[in-house]
């Protein structure tokens, strides 16, 4: 049951929406981390971040980093919401696919429980742990939607 992700049934987005209506058997996160719709949800081992040839450690510790900037970020602008752009998470998982369909997993009539119901791998890394590393180094705001911290309400004074 890898692509079966069981959290994704109890959580639930700005339309009201849990993560698996959302995704509808087809799991999808930017960079394996956030997804759009669900603000300040972030994963770790998220979708198309497992490993069959390395140490998964490598990969938390990536994301791990990734998760601090974005929180850092969001403190230092007095952001209180963050979440993907829908074009940046569709981008970023259709250059994935197209990496993921010339692997073992996806070519020759493979069929692998690494595959979703719609046959497509939302569970593995694509290529190098570095490579992974490389992407998560430096967090871009500009790939996401923020909106700004509400203020704290003064307490009243009786």
């Amino acid at each position: 049951h890898v692509t079966d992700i069981r959290i994704a049934d109890r959580v639930i987005g700005r339309s009201g929406r849990t993560l698996t209506e959302e995704w509808d058997g087809s799991p999808r996160a930017y960079r394996g981390t956030t997804v759009p719709g669900f603000p300040n949800l972030f994963f770790l081992v998220g979708p198309n971040t497992g490993l069959g040839h390395n140490s998964m450690v490598l990969m938390i510790e990536a994301q791990v980093g990734h998760v601090v900037q974005a929180l850092d970020a969001m403190s230092a602008a007095g952001y209180g919401v963050l979440e993907p752009r829908a074009d940046v998470q569709a981008a970023y998982n259709a250059e994935l696919q197209a990496e993921l369909a010339k692997t073992v997993w996806s070519t020759g009539g493979c069929s692998s429980w690494y595959l979703d119901a719609e046959g497509r791998n939302t569970t593995l890394w694509p290529g190098f742990t570095f490579t992974y590393m490389r992407r998560m180094k430096r967090f871009r705001l500009s790939e996401y939607v923020v909106q700004p911290r509400l203020r704290e309400r003064e307490p009243a004074v009786s």
